[in-house]
């Protein structure tokens, strides 16, 4: 008796399961169909029913049926599940992981990396038109597709990466950046762009130690190298900084940035009142140098210029205070500091001139240049620049 009932439990299991088999064709037949809604309600019973809810070709019909939810564009269809897209690559996702035959590997790679695709196009048509949180989510999604049949789509990744930089989302930015990391993905701006949203995060540990691990794979690489001596700069760190710039100029001749952030750490030990009259005379001969370094490199590099215009007028500006703090009988010292300081800021006009060219609307330019005009008693300049200013200010 006990046989027979065995016999008849395993007749009823094996019906169950050709049962569902059957059910599960049903679906597959309604998918063809057309006929979504019926399609959708039959494929789920499979998925509820133990016999076939870990079979891949249930998770792989599922898919077919929610991506084709998805992309209808029939209204009766579309209300059928608020996220049809989410739906089909969790499905595609669990047929992947009970094909262990790889049966539907490629049927359901050509499923997914369409859908990848199209969500790639979408971030790019949003990216066009600078919707940068719709871009990053679709780039973001076009990430998830492949994921899902666990295929890093780094591509997708950093592109997200990019899009939150651009929409000033600077938590998810990291995020997705760390995550490339994770992936072993082989790219220095991942490194520098890591690196640089610690910086600006007030993060200096953090900022150089991705810095380090990007330098550990990277030797010698000047961005990286660039990128270290910026987080020196932010966090004051002036000998550092300088240090790494003076190697910068000899590894690499014709960059005009590297000559101009010479320029700013020499113009910081100019303007440092603890140094010695001697130190930051020096500092301001190799500032000035570095200055027209890299106006020469570029020419109509706005930074250097005003920079190099300001650091003439700053000058002047403490021959003039020495002059005044002279006794009334020191008239000879005075003639000559008055002389010096004439003398800088005859050097600084054709730099804050060139300046206002490249930069018209730029009032400090514009200011500085009027107090030297009225100095020199040059009315019609005056009248000019004032005129500027007056229209900039009305704006």
């Amino acid at each position: 008796m006990k046989r027979i009932a065995l016999l008849v439990l395993m007749v009823v299991s094996i019906s169950l399961a050709f049962g569902q088999k059957s059910v599960r064709q049903t679906a597959s037949n309604y998918l063809k169909e057309g006929k979504l809604d019926k399609a959708l309600e039959t494929i789920n019973q499979c998925v509820q029913d133990p016999s076939t809810a870990q079979d891949p070709k249930t998770w792989f019909i599922r898919g077919n049926i929610y991506s084709e939810i998805a992309n209808t564009k029939d209204e009766k269809y579309k209300s059928l599940d608020p996220d049809p897209l989410g739906k089909a690559l969790e499905s595609y996702k669990n047929a992947t992981k009970f094909d262990e035959k790889k049966e539907f590997a490629e049927d359901i790679f050509n499923k997914v990396n369409w859908q990848r695709n199209k969500y790639f196009n979408e971030a790019v048509d949003a990216y066009g038109k600078k919707d940068y949180h719709g871009a990053m989510m679709s780039f973001d999604h076009s990430y998830a597709a492949l994921a899902a049949i666990n295929i890093p789509d780094t591509l997708s990744l950093f592109y997200a990466a990019t899009c939150a930089v651009s929409g000033k989302e600077y938590s998810q930015a990291k995020k997705y950046y760390i995550d490339l990391l994770k992936l072993k993905a082989k790219s220095i701006s991942i490194y520098v762009s890591l690196s640089e949203l610690y910086r600006v995060d007030k993060d200096s540990a953090a900022a150089l130690a991705v810095i380090r691990e990007g330098q550990k794979i990277y030797p010698g690489n000047m961005p990286l190298f660039l990128a270290e001596t910026n987080i020196y700069l932010t966090f004051n760190n002036v000998q550092k900084a300088l240090t790494n710039l003076q190697t910068a100029t000899q590894k690499d001749t014709a960059n005009p940035s590297i000559y101009y952030a010479l320029g700013t750490i020499y113009n910081k030990i100019v303007d440092d009142t603890s140094k010695t009259p001697a130190v930051r005379e020096q500092m301001f001969n190799l500032a000035a140098q570095a200055y027209k370094k890299a106006i020469q490199l570029k020419p109509d590099y706005f930074d250097p210029i005003f920079n190099l215009g300001a650091l003439y007028v700053n000058r002047a500006v403490v021959s003039d205070d020495k002059a005044k703090n002279l006794p009334l009988d020191a008239e000879a010292e005075y003639k000559t500091l008055k002389a010096e300081a004439d003398k800088y800021l005859d050097a600084a006009i054709p730099y804050l001139e060139k300046a206002t060219e490249l930069i018209p609307n730029d009032v400090s330019t514009l200011n500085s240049l009027k107090q030297i005009y009225i100095r020199q008693q040059k009315n019609d300049k005056v009248k000019a620049v004032n005129d500027k200013i007056n229209a900039l200010q009305k704006k």
